[in-house]
């Protein structure tokens, strides 16, 4: 059981801390306007996490197979990506915005993380394929105990991550000058279009054409 606490806290922190649209975003909103910001946008991330874990452990993930959920997620997360990285190229036009954090302004922040986590479709797949794993280690527990267990240590792991990234990302900004901060926005509005094209070619190689190839066979039949 101690080994799978551990196993549970080191996929939260590992999971948390890849690569990807959710800490690019809070990088950049933690540069701008500090820990707050960029701690929000990351437990908001760690929510729809949690929820894509419910999901996955409890089979509910099998709903995504279905193509048009899997096409409209596609769709809705490519395009909240181009927004964010739209976002991001206007703020590296234009003086930082320095301003205090306000309720609206947080409670953005929250809700821009959850959206990210949920509309990833790699939460899906890692979930669905992780709670199978997790789910026969530890067959003799019930199924509420194996999900407080998992999410539990997954949620440690996460929050670890969530308040280091945060903390270095405001600290750093004593050492960041207005020029540097709008290269930094520049390249985190590049990423974020990346992203977004990636999701679209993943939609598009995994789901739209193999849709588009059967329909040809069956009319050629």
């Amino acid at each position: 059981m101690i080994a799978l606490s551990v196993t549970a806290c080191l996929l939260g922190l590992v999971y948390s801390a890849a690569p990807g649209a959710v800490n690019t975003e809070a990088l950049r909103r933690g540069l701008q306007r500090g820990f707050g910001p960029s701690f929000l946008v990351q437990m908001g991330a760690l929510l729809g996490d949690v929820v894509w874990a419910v999901m996955g452990l409890t089979g509910v993930a099998l709903v995504f197979h279905f193509l048009p959920v899997r096409i409209i997620l596609g769709i809705a997360g490519v395009t909240f990506l181009l927004r964010m990285a739209w976002l991001s190229f206007i703020d590296a036009r234009r003086p930082p915005d320095l301003t205090a954090n306000s309720p609206a302004k947080e409670h953005r922040d929250f809700v821009t993380g959850v959206i990210f986590s949920l509309a990833n479709p790699f939460g899906i797949a890692f979930w669905g394929g992780i709670g199978g794993g997790f789910a026969t280690h530890i067959a003799g527990m019930p199924l509420i105990d194996k999900l407080v267990f998992l999410l539990l240590g997954f949620s440690v792991g996460a929050l670890v991550w969530c308040i280091g990234i945060s903390a270095l990302v405001a600290w750093s900004r004593e050492f960041i000058g207005e020029k540097v901060l709008r290269g930094i926005f520049t390249v985190s509005s590049l990423a974020m279009a990346y992203f977004a094209l990636e999701m679209l070619w993943t939609l598009i190689h995994t789901t739209l054409y193999p849709l588009f190839a059967d329909g040809k066979r069956l009319k050629s039949s």
